[in-house]
C-alpha cells in the first residue's frame, strides 16, 4: 500500500477502533475484578454477621472462650473458608484448619475487628493469594473477640482469566473485522480520488475529451463534475481558438502569396542593387511567414483532430536515414556531426511516413539550431518493451530546468537566442499522439538535449 490517503485512512480507522476496544476491555476487566472481589468480600462478611447473630445469646452469657470450639464446629458455613475465632488478646481459641500463627494482633484486619469494625485484608499465603474478612463478636455492645474468615482467590483468578481470554478474543475479532472494513471504507474514498487524479493528469496533458464518471452525489462527485465542466469549457475554448487560427491562417495565405509573387517579379525586373536587396528580404520574410502559417494550420488541424493520418507500411530505419541525408549539407556547413544509429532492424510498421518525417525534421532542426560547431547530433533507433524508440540527442546548450516542462506548449518561446515560433515541439507531440505514441524531452543545461519518440509496434 502506497504512502497516501488510503494508508492514512486505514490506519486512522484502525487506530480509532483499537483505542476503543482497548479502552472498553480495560474498563470491563477492571469492573469484573472489582465485581468478583466485592462478591467474595460480601459473602465472607455475610457469613461472619450470620455467625455473630446465631451465637448472640451465648456471647452475652460470656461463654465465648470456653465454648469457642463447640460454636465453630456446630455452625455450618456456606463458603469454603479457613475460619478462626480470636479472643481479645489476639489468640486463636478455635479454627477449622491448623495454622502456625501465634498472635493474630499482627494483622491489621484483626486489630480493626477487635476494636468493633469489619475489616478486609488481601495477602499472599504460601504463594497463594487470599482474602480475609474479620468480623467483630460483641456482647452488649462490648467486643469479646472476632471471627476471621480467609478464602483463596485462585478460583476467582481462574474465572477472571477465562473472561479475559474471551474478551481479548472478541476484541481481536473486532479489530480484524475493523481492519477489513477500514480497507474497504478507505477504498470508497481513494478509488474515486485515484480516478479523478488519473483523469486530471490526462486533461493536463491535453486530452480534454476525458470525462470522469461519477456515481455518488457527494463532495468527490461534485469535484468530478467540476473537472468535467472545466474540461468541457477548455475543449470549447480550444475549438474556438483552433477555428480562429485556421481562419486567420487561410486568410493570410492569399496576401502572402501575392507579396511573394510580386517581390520575385520586381526582383527580376530591377537592376538596382539596393532595391534587389530589399526585395530579397521581402521574399525571405514572406517565406518565413508562409512557413509559420503552415505550422499554424498543421497545429490547428492536428489539435482539433480534423487532419487524418495516412497509415501505410513504413521502414522507420530508412526514414531516419533519409532525414539525416536531407539535413547533412546543413550540418556540414555549420560544422556539426550528424549521424544515424540503427541498432535493431524493426522492419516495417504502420505509420504516416510524411508526418513522422516532419516530426523528425523539426527535432533535428531544433538540435542544429542549438548545437555549436564541433558538436554532435545522433538519431538513434532501438526496440524497447515492444515499442520502437527514436532518440534525437544533441550536445547543444540544453534547456534550463525551469523551461523543460513548458517548451512543448504552443507558442512558448524560450529565453535562448535562436528560439523559433514555439510551434515545432507542439506539432511533434501532436503527430506522435496521432500514432498512439509518447513524446518526452530530457535535458541538462550545458550538456545537451534528448527527444524521445516511443511508438507501439
Amino acid at each position: 500500500m502506497k504512502k497516501g490517503i488510503k494508508r492514512r485512512l486505514v490506519w486512522s480507522y484502525l487506530l480509532l477502533i483499537l483505542f476503543t476496544v482497548i479502552l472498553f476491555e480495560t474498563i470491563i476487566l477492571s469492573a469484573l475484578i472489582y465485581y468478583y472481589q466485592e462478591g467474595v468480600k460480601q459473602a465472607l462478611r455475610d457469613q461472619g454477621a450470620m455467625f455473630a447473630s446465631f451465637y448472640e445469646q451465648e456471647l452475652m452469657e460470656g461463654s465465648f472462650s470456653e465454648n469457642a470450639e463447640e460454636f465453630l464446629y456446630q455452625y455450618q458455613f456456606l463458603v469454603d473458608a479457613h475460619v478462626q475465632l480470636i479472643n481479645m488478646n489476639g489468640k486463636i481459641v478455635a479454627e477449622t484448619h491448623q495454622s502456625t500463627n501465634g498472635n493474630m494482633l499482627y494483622f491489621e484486619d484483626v486489630q480493626s475487628s477487635l476494636n468493633g469494625s469489619v475489616a478486609f485484608l488481601t495477602s499472599n499465603l504460601d504463594g497463594e493469594k487470599v482474602m480475609s474478612v474479620s468480623f467483630p463478636l460483641e456482647s452488649g455492645g462490648t467486643s469479646v473477640g472476632a471471627i476471621r474468615l480467609t478464602t483463596s482467590l485462585e478460583p476467582m483468578g481462574e474465572v477472571y482469566l477465562k473472561n479475559t481470554v474471551l474478551l481479548l478474543s472478541i476484541g481481536g475479532i473486532v479489530i480484524i473485522v475493523a481492519a477489513i472494513l477500514s480497507f474497504f471504507l478507505a477504498n470508497t474514498i481513494t478509488k474515486p480520488v485515484s480516478q479523478i487524479t488519473q483523469a486530471a493528469e490526462q486533461m493536463a496533458s491535453g486530452e480534454f475529451s476525458t470525462r470522469i464518471h461519477t456515481k455518488k452525489d457527494d463532495e468527490i462527485g461534485k469535484l468530478a463534475e467540476t473537472l468535467n465542466y472545466m474540461a468541457r469549457q477548455v475543449q470549447e475554448h480550444e475549438k474556438v481558438k483552433n477555428t480562429f487560427i485556421a481562419s486567420v491562417s487561410h486568410d493570410l495565405r492569399t496576401p502572402l502569396t501575392s507579396i511573394k509573387g510580386w517581390a520575385v517579379t520586381f526582383h527580376s525586373l530591377t537592376e538596382d542593387e539596393f532595391h534587389r536587396e530589399g526585395l530579397e528580404i521581402i521574399s525571405n520574410e514572406s517565406d518565413r511567414l508562409n512557413a509559420l502559417v503552415t505550422d499554424l494550420l498543421d497545429l490547428s488541424s492536428l489539435s482539433s483532430g480534423k487532419l487524418s493520418f495516412m497509415f501505410h507500411d513504413v521502414k522507420i530505419g530508412a526514414l531516419i536515414q533519409e532525414v539525416v541525408h536531407q539535413l547533412q549539407p546543413r550540418a556540414e556547413e555549420k560544422g556539426v556531426q550528424l549521424e544515424a544509429e540503427i541498432s535493431v532492424d524493426i522492419g516495417v510498421m504502420k505509420a504516416d511516413g510524411n508526418r513522422l518525417k516532419q516530426a523528425l525534421i523539426n527535432l533535428a532542426d531544433n538540435a542544429l539550431k542549438f548545437t555549436a560547431p564541433g558538436g554532435k547530433i545522433l538519431l538513434k533507433l532501438k526496440e524497447e518493451a515492444h515499442d520502437a524508440v527514436i532518440l534525437v540527442a544533441d550536445s547543444g546548450k540544453g534547456i534550463p530546468d525551469d523551461e523543460i516542462n513548458s517548451v512543448r506548449n504552443s507558442f512558448y518561446k524560450g529565453k535562448s537566442k535562436g528560439a523559433g515560433t514555439g510551434l515545432g515541439l507542439a506539432i511533434c507531440e501532436e503527430i506522435v499522439k496521432g500514432h498512439h505514441g509518447q513524446f518526452s524531452l530530457t535535458s541538462k543545461e550545458g550538456v545537451g538535449t534528448t527527444a524521445e519518440i516511443r511508438l507501439p509496434l
